[in-house]
């Protein structure tokens, strides 16, 4: 393992939580000297901390928790992934009859979208399928298939296994639906502080961490060995009010959003959206 990106791994972790606390206590920008942090948009440290992710929590997850569409939520909620529409469908996705209003959801996504509103967030690559347009890839092939999945709540990476089944459902989104589903559903979820999938991200942040390339192939099961060992150095060095707040996806994120800063600290490259944190 490079010792020196382990630290600068260390240091992006500590210094974009601090940026989060000081935020949260009302404290006056700029929250940091780092002009990278500074300048672009970086997902917090914990996943769930995020804008999204706590408007998902505090209007879909919590209030419906358990409910019978709880995969499917979940599906939509990360294709989509703009609280904006999602609050338009709610209703429609969390139905008494245990049904989503498919058409339904499909005519209000079009009608935003007909008077010039935005319907997508851009965090996620989503395409449309040939000849059809984006509400339809999303609403009919990729969300409306998960209605047939049982989910195992005692682990992520089984239903994570059982997602990639379904139409669409590459290790990456799987992998952020099971993420989300962790907080929608009850259950054991044992495996939630020891597995992570693998994305394009993280594989490019572990591979920085273990000086390859950072395009090197790498496969899950190398993933998560390489994950576990930088997670277990990086609590050696992290306060444990930071530590003991981290799932396994969560470190898989932080490794994504590691990728980010180096790229843009060796001008490979910049990150899509700027931040107004200075």
């Amino acid at each position: 393992m490079n010792l020196e990106a382990l630290k600068r791994f260390i240091y992006w972790i500590t210094e974009r939580e601090s940026i989060r606390r000081l935020k949260e206590e009302g404290r006056e920008k700029p929250w940091t000297e780092d002009k990278i942090l500074q300048t672009y948009r970086f997902c917090n440290v914990r996943r769930m901390d995020d804008k999204v992710s706590q408007w998902l929590l505090n209007n879909w997850y919590e209030p419906n928790f358990d409910h019978p569409n709880a995969l499917v939520a979940c599906g939509l909620a990360r294709f989509i992934n703009l609280p904006e529409s999602l609050e338009l469908i709610t209703s429609l996705v969390f139905t008494d009859s245990g049904n989503p209003k498919w058409a339904k959801i499909k005519s209000v996504l079009r009608k935003k979208k007909a008077v010039g509103d935005k319907i997508f967030n851009g965090a996620y690559m989503v395409r449309g399928n040939d000849g059809q347009d984006k509400v339809e890839s999303v609403v009919e092939y990729y969300c409306n298939p998960l209605a047939k999945i049982k989910p195992y709540t005692d682990s992520m990476e089984e239903t994570w296994n059982r997602v990639q089944q379904s139409y669409g459902m590459g290790s990456f989104m799987a992998g952020q639906v099971v993420s989300d589903l962790r907080w929608a559903m009850g259950g054991a979820w044992y495996d939630c502080t020891e597995w992570a999938p693998m994305g394009p991200g993280s594989k490019r942040g572990i591979n920085r961490l273990y000086d390859r390339p950072k395009n090197d192939p790498l496969n899950q099961n190398e993933f998560l060995h390489r994950l576990t060992q930088v997670k277990t150095k990086c609590c050696l060095k992290i306060p444990t009010e930071i530590t003991t707040r981290l799932e396994m996806i969560d470190w898989q994120n932080c490794l994504c959003e590691f990728d980010k800063y180096e790229r843009v600290r060796l001008g490979e490259g910049k990150p899509k959206s700027l931040y107004l944190g200075v």
